[in-house]
C-alpha cells in the first residue's frame, strides 16, 4: 500500500490530447513543466507555420527536444573522470610500490 502512495494520477494536456498518466508524487512537478514545454514549442510552430498537419507540427516539436538531448549528451565532459582516475590509479601504484 505505501508504494501505491507515493504514486498518483495527473492530467496532462499535450497538445490536443488530455493524457491521465500515473507518476510518482515527486516527478509531477517534471512532468508538469514537460507537458508546458510542449504545448509552448508545438504553439510556436503553429504560430510561424500556420496551415500545417498537426501531425508536422507534433514531429518538429518532437524532432527539436530530440536534438536538444541529443546536445545535452554530447556535452558532458569526462575527463574530469578521466583525470581523477588516474591521479588515483597514480596513487593507489605508489602506494604498491612502497609496500
Amino acid at each position: 500500500m505505501e508504494e501505491n502512495s507515493e504514486k498518483m494520477v495527473i492530467r496532462l494536456l499535450v497538445g490536443k490530447q488530455i493524457y491521465p498518466i500515473t507518476v510518482m508524487r515527486d516527478q509531477e512537478e517534471i512532468y508538469r513543466k514537460a507537458a508546458k514545454l510542449i504545448n509552448e514549442r508545438l504553439a510556436r510552430y503553429e504560430q510561424s507555420y500556420p496551415g500545417l498537419s498537426y501531425e508536422r507540427y507534433t514531429s518538429v516539436a518532437l524532432l527539436d527536444f530530440t536534438t536538444q538531448v541529443i546536445q545535452l549528451q554530447n556535452r558532458q565532459d569526462q575527463s574530469p573522470y578521466a583525470a581523477t582516475m588516474e591521479q588515483l590509479s597514480a596513487e593507489l601504484k605508489q602506494l604498491l610500490d612502497e609496500a
